[in-house]
């Protein structure tokens, strides 16, 4: 198969049709308020979705990025390997094994310095610690309190307050020190 002949219009296009489905069925679904004895807790639930679909839909628009990169890696490797015609054996590996290093290490390091790339991995990490909030969150009020053990949250608080109380005995040590070496 050649380069030219391989088209990654359809990935993109099967993405974008997905991203519009979702939208306009399941997105549209988690958009119902809740009614009824569980309604609280049924739209913490139902907030969580939109924070699923939107990591889910960085990723995938990763992964077709580096797809298209990987494409454009093989596309270079080719053309410069198209020299290497006739050569056999151990030296002609390895002239092909430098090329496909090198064009594969050029393409990625130009793609990697990409403000899109950049861009890409700040939506994918924010999306990620949305995510991450929420399930720390969920867990927290599902499984945690209920169960009686202590949250994240608490033990953040009781960590701030043990950190306070010591640096106010070192704090009064320091002045009980200093009264007794006046008199």
């Amino acid at each position: 198969m050649n380069m030219e002949e391989v088209k990654l219009e359809p990935t993109h296009e099967f993405l974008d049709m997905w991203v519009k489905t979702y939208e306009a069925t399941f997105g549209k679904i988690s958009e119902i308020p809740a009614i009824g004895p569980l309604r609280e807790k049924s739209e913490k639930i139902s907030k969580g979705f939109p924070l699923f679909f939107s990591l889910y839909t960085t990723w995938m628009d990763t992964v077709v990025d580096f797809q298209d990169i990987s494409m454009e890696a093989m596309k270079r490797m080719n053309e410069k390997a198209a020299t290497l015609e006739g050569k056999t054996g151990t030296r002609g590996y390895k002239e092909l094994y430098n090329i496909w290093m090198e064009s594969y290490s050029e393409t990625f390091k130009e793609f990697m310095r990409s403000g899109h790339f950049s861009s890409d991995m700040g939506k994918f990490t924010s999306n990620f610690l949305d995510v991450q909030k929420y399930n720390r969150e969920m867990l927290e009020e599902n499984y945690l309190k209920p169960s009686n053990l202590p949250t994240k949250s608490e033990i953040d608080e009781i960590n701030k307050e043990l950190y306070s109380l010591k640096k106010q005995l070192k704090e009064l040590s320091g002045r009980i020190n200093e009264l007794s070496g006046n008199k």
